[in-house]
């Protein structure tokens, strides 16, 4: 799993080798200020003391990348407010101890719910969503409604719009693609279904990703699980599978050697039908026949016996009676002097 803007202080591009099979849900990313710190805008927190998050998470990457588009330098995270945790944060943000804080995660989560519900401290709105997210596709914008958390709290007290990077489900490109159907069934039971945040059926989605989307990924989002997975259970349309990728070409060969087999028999039986003939021939040509009548009718007579031993099949039995017919015709003739 991995968020788009854990990526904002590289060079842009997708690493080697990785692909996207779709988002998952949404990773919002809250800015808390004081009511009191003169804080309305993104480049208002120049020189404030914020806490950025805590290292390696989705709120100090969303931090940063958020000042660089709006062309603030980013100063170092300051050292006091950078060891604490989330829920530490926002009690240091109570206790006018920090003048702003951002916060990643559910909209439900602890410190983010208690930030909501406090006096002196508000969420900041996100002005200029819409271009951000232009920006970088693989972050959404969200409207979290007033009273969202409680109507009757009111809790938010107004209508608030954040950024909500979207956590990718990513995988090696080599992934075999039968892999790939069975993670984004996976996903797709967990994450079908609506939250606060999402309607059902938004996530898992091939939308707020900047990594390359995977081929298989793609046909999935579009047609759904492959061929018979639709229909069978995983390992029985797998097993099937497997018999076509390997027992097709098997087919293939036996199929090609059984049709070679009736032809390899014609012609192997044509060949000897052609030897009886071409010794018909001899005699049907012979200038001695008067002669060498009596060695003539031997082998009238060992051709007949020769040839009745030839196994025929079915459909050449004309060809059969043909050769013993034209046998007994010469032999006719040559009782009858030619």
């Amino acid at each position: 799993l991995q968020s788009g803007v854990e990526r904002e202080l590289g060079d842009g591009k997708a690493p080697n080798g990785l692909e996207s099979l779709g988002s998952l849900y949404f990773e919002p990313v809250w800015l808390f200020v004081r009511d009191d710190a003169g804080n309305d805008d993104v480049p208002d927190l120049e020189g404030k003391r914020v806490y950025w998050g805590h290292v390696g998470g989705d709120a100090r990457a969303a931090a940063r990348t958020l000042l660089r588009a709006y062309g603030v330098e980013s100063s170092p995270p300051n050292p006091a407010l950078d060891q604490l945790g989330p829920s530490e944060a926002a009690e240091a943000l109570l206790a006018a101890e920090a003048d702003a804080v951002f916060l990643a995660g559910a909209i439900a989560g602890t410190p983010v719910r208690r930030l909501l519900a406090e006096d002196g401290v508000h969420p900041m709105s996100a002005q200029h969503a819409n271009v951000f997210t232009r920006i970088h596709p693989d972050i959404g914008s969200l409207v979290i409604p007033q009273g969202l958390l409680g109507l009757a709290e009111m809790i938010p007290r107004e209508d608030v719009r954040v950024i909500a990077p979207a956590i990718t489900l990513v995988a090696d490109e080599a992934l075999h693609p039968a892999w790939v159907d069975l993670f984004l069934d996976a996903a797709t039971s967990l994450h079908r279904d609506a939250t606060l945040l999402s309607k059902r059926g938004e996530f898992p989605s091939e939308d707020y990703t900047s990594l390359p989307m995977n081929a298989e990924a793609v046909r999935y989002y579009k047609q759904g699980p492959s061929g018979l997975r639709k229909y069978l259970p995983f390992w029985l349309a797998s097993l099937i599978d497997q018999l076509i990728i390997y027992g097709l070409p098997v087919f293939v060969v036996l199929s090609t050697v059984f049709k070679g087999i009736p032809v390899y028999l014609e012609w192997k039986l044509k060949l000897e039908f052609l030897e009886f003939y071409k010794r018909l021939t001899v005699i049907e040509n012979a200038s001695d026949r008067q002669e060498r009548r009596d060695h003539y009718f031997a082998e009238l007579d060992r051709i007949e016996a020769e040839s009745a031993n030839v196994r025929v099949p079915g459909l050449h039995l004309p060809h059969y009676f043909e050769l013993h017919q034209y046998i007994h015709d010469m032999r006719e003739r040559m009782e009858r002097g030619w």
